[in-house]
Order: C-alpha cells, then sequence, then structure tokens
C-alpha cells in the first residue's frame, strides 16, 4: 500500500468543516453585475493537502463522504499503478481545485461566467500546463439531482484519475503525446472508477458480432471523433482485458509515459495488437452478461457531451 500524503482522517476533516460558513440554497447574485466565485461558491474546504473543494451547497456529511471518496481512490490508484506517489518531471499540479455546482443547471449558469470553461459536457477536468508552477489543475462537476435522495458528484472519480493520470503518469499536458492516448486516458478512467462494473461495455461487446468488433490496434488509434462508444466502451474493454490478463506488461509500458518516450510506448502497443488480438477476442467472449443500472442512459448522455466537446479542442 502506498497511502497519499494527502490522507487524513475523518474527525480532521469534520473540523477543517465545522470552520466554514455555510450558505444553503442557490446565492442571490445581481444578475446587473459578473457572478461573485465567492457568492456562488461559498463552501471552501482542504479535504487534504492535495485536494481544495469549492461547492455551492453541500451538507457536512456530504463534504467528509466526497473527502473520504477522494482520498481512498488515491490510495489505490497509487497502489495500482505502481506510482510510489513520484510524480512525472516537471509537473508541478501538485493540487487539485474540486468545484462542484448543486445541478446541473447551475454548472451551465456560472461554469463559462466564472471559469471560461465549457458546460455542454458533465463535468469536465482542466489540466492546465503542468509545467507552469503557477498552474491550478481543476475539476469542474456538478452534483446529480435526477439521482435524488441519493448523493452523487457526476463522474467525481473517472474525472479524478485523470488528474492523477496526468500528474503520477503521463509526461506533460494534455494533447502532449501526438497521438494514441484516448483510449489510454478515457479507458483507464473507465476502468479505475467502474472497476467491472460496466454493464454498457460488456453488453455492447456481447451485442456485437465478433467480425464488427473494433480491433487492439483499432482502439489504440482511438480519436475523441470516433464516438463514445469507441472513447470509453471499446477502451474501457481493452485497459480491463490487459490488466486483468498482463497486468506486469501495461505497467512496464507506463515507464515509457513516464520519460517521455513515445516511440517506446507506440512499440509497445504494436506488441499488444500483435500478441493478444486473439486473445482479446476469446476474452470478450467469456464476459457474463451484466444488468444496465436506471442511471446509465444518463450517463451515456452525458459522456456523449464530453467526447463530443473534446473532439472540437
Amino acid at each position: 500500500m502506498y497511502p497519499p500524503k494527502s490522507l487524513i482522517t475523518v474527525s480532521l476533516l469534520l473540523a477543517l468543516i465545522s470552520a466554514v460558513s455555510h450558505a444553503k440554497g442557490r446565492p442571490g447574485t445581481n444578475p446587473t453585475e459578473p457572478a461573485d466565485p465567492d457568492v456562488v461558491l461559498p463552501i471552501r474546504v482542504d479535504c487534504s493537502a492535495t485536494i481544495n473543494l469549492w461547492a455551492q451547497d453541500m451538507t457536512d456529511p456530504q463534504i467528509a463522504d466526497t473527502c473520504a471518496q477522494l482520498s481512498s481512490q488515491e490510495s489505490d490508484f497509487h497502489q495500482r499503478m505502481q506510482t510510489f506517489g513520484e510524480p512525472v518531471a516537471n509537473d508541478y499540479n501538485d493540487s487539485l481545485r474540486v468545484v462542484v455546482f448543486d445541478d446541473y443547471s447551475q454548472y451551465d449558469k456560472y461554469g463559462y461566467e466564472l471559469f471560461n470553461i465549457s458546460t455542454n459536457n458533465g463535468g469536465i477536468y482542466i489540466e492546465g500546463n503542468p509545467a507552469d508552477v503557477n498552474n491550478q489543475a481543476s475539476f469542474y462537476a456538478h452534483e446529480a439531482d435526477w439521482l435524488l435522495p441519493e448523493f452523487e458528484i457526476w463522474n467525481l472519480r473517472h474525472e479524478y484519475i485523470h488528474y492523477l493520470e496526468g500528474r503520477f503518469v503521463s509526461y506533460g499536458g494534455f494533447n502532449f503525446y501526438p497521438s494514441k492516448m484516448v483510449w489510454w486516458a478515457e479507458g483507464l478512467a473507465e476502468y479505475l472508477s467502474l472497476g467491472s462494473d460496466n454493464a454498457t461495455a460488456v453488453n455492447l461487446a456481447l451485442n456485437t458480432r465478433a467480425n464488427r468488433r473494433p480491433t487492439l490496434a483499432a482502439i489504440f488509434s482511438t480519436s475523441y471523433r470516433d464516438g463514445t462508444d469507441r472513447v470509453y466502451r471499446w477502451s474501457y474493454l481493452a485497459i480491463r482485458f490487459l490488466f486483468e490478463r498482463h497486468e506486469a506488461e501495461v505497467l512496464a509500458m507506463t515507464e515509457h509515459l513516464k520519460h517521455n518516450q513515445f516511440a517506446s510506448y507506440e512499440a509497445a502497443l504494436g506488441q499488444f495488437a500483435t500478441n493478444y488480438q486473439a486473445e482479446f477476442a476469446e476474452w470478450m467472449n467469456g464476459l457474463a452478461p451484466q444488468k444496465a443500472k436506471a442511471q446509465d442512459s444518463k450517463r451515456e448522455q452525458m459522456l456523449l457531451r464530453h467526447a463530443e466537446h473534446k473532439g472540437r479542442q
């Protein structure tokens, strides 16, 4: 285990929360004046030394649960990816700002005005330039109000994986490497956030004729213009297969990503495509069907928005 330096106790977290002034309900801002982030997002909590939470309207238990989720996920990531908590060279994104709006309408209303971000998505991680010591990596999100009374920050785990992967695995910022990174970034985020519980991807594989399934080589070349199935579902399946069957080789491949060795990374993908295509097809045939959940259709809509936005960048 490699517990993150950001790990804090729940008791300390609750002490931090008690010092925060909570403004319940949506803020009243003057429509004739620019929105004030201190008014729109009055809740400010340092979950840890590396996670700063800005929120519009969350209860103390919701804040504590969110911070605990992120801390646990960080620990799991370092263990699974064997990073030993060491960031890649020239990466100064030593903290993540997590901005949470009360629902999508509030995210859509204030996201662009306050942070100049596109809101035609289900939440977005902005890495910025990790080589800039003054850069602030940020994840902009909203609560999933359609799941009420259950509390959930939509795509929290998926987007947090993007931050961790960018800081501890892939050298450089978004689009630093020239190609063959979409499958890795999105497939890894899906796999590490969902594990084996991904009915949409599993059922897609089982319901697609073998000769219509994309090959490993095709998946590795995925771009954001290839649609949500390729970007998220097939990429997830490729990542899951490689981790389940060839984890040591995947981790060896990440050393190339960490050290700016794109040619070696690309060569490793070529070997995977040549050596494991038949095994990948056999593995998919052996998957067990999964029952879709009620929120899966909403997640599909949000992922479609996200892929379309990334495809225009």
